[in-house]
């Protein structure tokens, strides 16, 4: 279920689901198989093939058994709906699935335990030696980073191509100019259109909650 999407586009999954991002996957035990559980929700799973080497199919039927934090063993029946390298899309099958109130426990549980590692929101600039670089200011039609010690600054006027991580599973690329450059700061207009504002406003939501730097325009 992992996805890339482009500035103009959002992840309109309304559903929680439970992500084991940074943490111990969950655990399906079907068929004599032990697969790691990455992403669930109740329209549906990610799985990590296991092993590795067998041959999997679109609609194989997946019965077992799935390890929650929140609780415990329950009974799972399914059907494979997608093969990707993310993993195996698993979706219901009948009634035996984790009902929605176990899916928010797990969720809450994940959430509880989660450490937010970065002291800043974080810019991937894949043309940059070191691809992690810290985000300073966002608006709809530009934004403000600051180089790492060990990054080459880009040139004045020069393209950048980079990505804002949401998550494990949702990035937002971005594509610009560098119009400014003071120290080890650098200012990057968007190409046209930049952000729309849905996705300016899920990008303050995550990266400033505290009204912070974000801007509209």
């Amino acid at each position: 279920m992992s996805s890339r999407w482009w500035s103009g586009d959002l992840d309109r999954r309304a559903a929680p689901r439970a992500e084991y991002r940074r943490t111990p996957p969950a655990l399906l035990e079907f068929a004599g198989l032990r697969c790691a559980v990455r992403d669930l929700g109740t329209g549906g799973l990610r799985i990590e093939p296991a092993p590795p080497g067998r041959v999997w199919t679109t609609d194989l039927e997946i019965v077992g058994e799935i390890h929650l934090r929140g609780s415990g063993r329950m009974l799972i029946a399914g059907r494979i709906a997608r093969i990707d390298r993310a993993g195996l899309a698993v979706v219901p099958e009948g009634s035996l699935w984790p009902p929605d109130e176990a899916v928010e426990a797990e969720r809450a549980l994940l959430m509880s335990n989660r450490r937010e590692r970065r002291s800043a929101p974080r810019l991937p600039i894949p043309i940059a030696l070191c691809a992690m670089t810290p985000l300073r200011d966002i608006s709809a039609k530009g934004l403000r980073y600051v180089v790492g010690s060990n990054e080459k600054p880009p040139a004045m006027g020069g393209p950048v191509e980079g990505a804002v991580q949401l998550d494990a599973e949702t990035v937002i690329e971005v594509r610009g100019r560098v119009i400014r450059r003071m120290g080890r700061e650098v200012a990057v207009a968007l190409d046209p259109p930049g952000l729309r504002p849905e996705v300016l406003a899920v990008l303050r939501r995550r990266f400033f909650p505290e009204g912070g730097a974000a801007r509209t325009s």
